[in-house]
């Protein structure tokens, strides 16, 4: 198979490779942030979301970034984050500014080890 890259600026682009490279990684091994048996798919989705731009134990990410990769409102995403909280797989979250937010891991997952201890 031969193929041509028709947008040669491409190759120079990277931002947000680690972001999917972590995404990747917890699709495959969601244990950071593996959300319970039962639990919406929404909700999930947010948790895989927040893996891939978290990095010892703590993260951060625009939240308009945020809102469009979990397909939901800022309101809907600020509603799921606080379920998350409440299934205790985030400490907490807050407003680092009005255009971005920040979360916490509780202190026994450690985000980017092939380990998890809970």
């Amino acid at each position: 198979m031969k193929v041509h890259l028709l947008d040669a600026a491409m190759q120079s682009q990277a931002s947000g490779r680690s972001a999917r490279a972590r995404a990747a990684h917890w699709a495959l091994r969601p244990a950071p942030l593996a959300a319970p048996r039962g639990m919406a798919p929404t909700m999930q989705l947010t948790a895989l979301t927040l893996a891939a731009h978290t990095c010892d134990s703590t993260g951060s990410a625009e939240l308009d970034v945020l809102t469009r990769l979990c397909g939901h409102s800022p309101q809907q995403l600020e509603d799921l984050l606080d379920q998350i909280v409440r299934s205790r797989l985030l400490t907490g979250w807050r407003h680092i500014s009005h255009e971005e937010i920040s979360w916490r891991l509780p202190p026994q997952i450690e985000v980017g080890q092939a380990a998890v201890q809970r």
